[in-house]
């Protein structure tokens, strides 16, 4: 099925990685400017995902989407052949997302997570980040929904995306007043995620509110993990964070973290 590679999209794949360099090198407004001349070749019908001869072509994301695939299927005694192929149009439309966030255009951002979700309906990294930006706006309820959509592990969600989501439930039920089920949440994330920093500080917290204790300013975001708005490393939020290339995936890291481990960073976040 040739036709599923659009003629235009190796040359768009290659703007993408230039506008994630941009990114990392603090130019968000060259960047948005040449992801939105990506999004102008979306096809109308954008394929993701499809067979032939026996073999299976998907448009991962970066090596850890293909990998997480392969141990998937490995498990389900599947044995069919997988070919990755890199993508580009629900990448430009996510950062755009992202970058609509970090100028709080936040109904603009829905825009372009909701197309990006279109395209490529089995990632969650949308759903994620369109909970983010639902708590950014005070919709609780919606957020919640969004995060209990990402609930069981797949061919296309990690453990680590349902840990995210289980912790962004937590975090909104804390905000709902409903610390018994805000706990079980956190805990049942560590499942998934054991020791995670994220889960253990909320966990404090709930105990902290049960004997009494003020509440604090809402962090939105400490609890998503997945979004480029977070440090990396720590996981909280960051106006101030550098933004690195990853193997095509744009992350985080705030300048505490930077300056604070000697180690290359991405080997933390590993």
């Amino acid at each position: 099925m040739t036709e599923a590679i659009d003629h235009l999209e190796p040359q768009d794949i290659k703007k993408v990685e230039q506008a994630l360099q941009m990114l990392e090198a603090g130019d968000p407004q060259k960047a948005e400017a040449l992801l939105n001349r990506v999004i102008q070749n979306t096809p109308n019908n954008y394929i993701y995902q499809w067979e032939e001869n026996d073999t299976l072509f998907i448009k991962f994301w970066d090596q850890a989407e293909f990998v997480h695939y392969a141990t998937w299927q490995k498990q389900q005694d599947i044995t069919k052949t997988v070919y990755w192929i890199k993508s580009a149009y629900p990448r430009a439309y996510y950062y755009l997302g992202f970058l609509s966030v970090k100028t709080q255009q936040y109904e603009r951002a829905l825009t372009f997570l909701n197309r990006g979700h279109d395209l490529e309906p089995t990632n969650p990294k949308f759903n994620l980040e369109k909970a983010h930006v639902h708590l950014r706006l005070g919709q609780l309820e919606n957020a919640l929904d969004l995060y209990h959509k990402i609930d069981t592990i797949g061919p296309h969600v990690s453990a680590r995306d349902v840990a995210v989501a289980m912790r962004g439930r937590g975090f909104v039920l804390i905000e709902m007043k409903k610390l018994d089920e805000a706990e079980a949440m956190f805990k049942q994330s560590l499942e998934f995620e054991p020791a995670n920093k994220v889960a253990l500080n909320e966990l404090r917290y709930i105990e902290h509110l049960r004997h009494g204790g003020s509440s604090v300013t809402p962090n939105v975001v400490a609890t998503q993990g997945n979004s480029i708005s977070n440090c990396v490393v720590c996981g909280q939020q960051t106006q101030n964070g550098i933004v690195i290339n990853v193997s095509g995936m744009a992350v985080t890291i705030c300048p505490k973290c930077k300056k604070k481990y000697t180690k290359k960073w991405w080997q933390f976040w590993k």
